[in-house]
């Protein structure tokens, strides 16, 4: 029996701020245990289904509220925001392994309607061998305080194209805008969620990486204890800038 949970306020303080930390630097072993999520989802044949994200915050979410999704086709954008109160017809399209409650316990760490994940599954008992495999495989390479997965959705239509997410920290909005990665804005963008193909060529089995979503970070000044400040970045571009229910599937 797989068990979900949504997030809570501390799920989301142990999430790596991408804007004041190096969290976006994916380093060898980060690409080994991305390879072998690859091959598990090629392998048992749902890599259409699932993607795995690169875990970050950019804001404090409170107890109490949800993050959740929402898709503006008009506009060609997605919006997550935090919004209070229960909202018992969302479900979980981003989630990470529960390290307290074993291999099928996970996190909700966005939610979004079922009319957005525009005639995809929600998660639920078949995904049970699948997710097992995928949290052993995180469990071997000690990473799954880094990666999350994400039921992969597009109500956008995105073809070709990619999302890349600007976050306005003051209204604690996320906005995706969808757009290509010849785009001058993608200068330092960092892939977020990533995904894989199967091809056959040759008598040969290839398997290919692409990401479908990056994160435009933004520069942020830190307020040690001691008073001083420091500022870390991926996008140089920007200038300084001074409840929780359980359910089973």
């Amino acid at each position: 029996m797989i068990q979900l949970r949504r997030h809570n306020s501390r799920d989301y303080a142990a999430l790596p701020d991408i804007d004041l930390t190096t969290a976006g630097h994916l380093a060898e072993d980060d690409h080994a245990c991305l390879a072998e999520i690859g091959s598990c989802l090629i392998k048992d044949h749902a890599n259409k289904r699932f993607g795995a994200t690169l875990l970050h915050s950019h804001f404090p979410v409170r107890d109490g509220e949800v993050l959740v999704e929402e898709a503006h086709a008009d506009q060609q954008l997605i919006t997550l925001r935090p919004i209070s109160g229960k909202r018992p017809s969302l479900v979980a399209n981003s989630v990470c392994f529960d390290g307290a409650g074993g291999p099928l316990a996970l996190v909700g760490l966005e939610f979004t309607s079922e009319e957005t994940l525009a005639g995809i599954r929600p998660l639920g008992r078949q995904d049970r061998d699948v997710l097992t495999g995928l949290y052993e495989i995180l469990q071997r390479h000690d990473k799954s305080g880094r990666f999350g997965l994400r039921l992969l959705h597009d109500p956008l239509g995105l073809g070709g194209r990619v999302l890349l997410e600007t976050c306005e920290p003051a209204n604690r909005v996320l906005t995706c805008r969808t757009t290509t990665e010849d785009d001058p804005n993608f200068a330092e963008a960092i892939p977020t969620l990533f995904q894989w193909e199967a091809s056959l060529a040759h008598g040969d089995s290839t398997i290919s990486q692409g990401c479908m979503q990056f994160c435009k970070s933004v520069r942020k000044c830190a307020v040690s204890r001691s008073g001083h400040q420091s500022s870390s970045s991926h996008d140089s571009s920007h200038a300084r800038s001074a409840a929780q229910g359980r359910q089973e599937l």
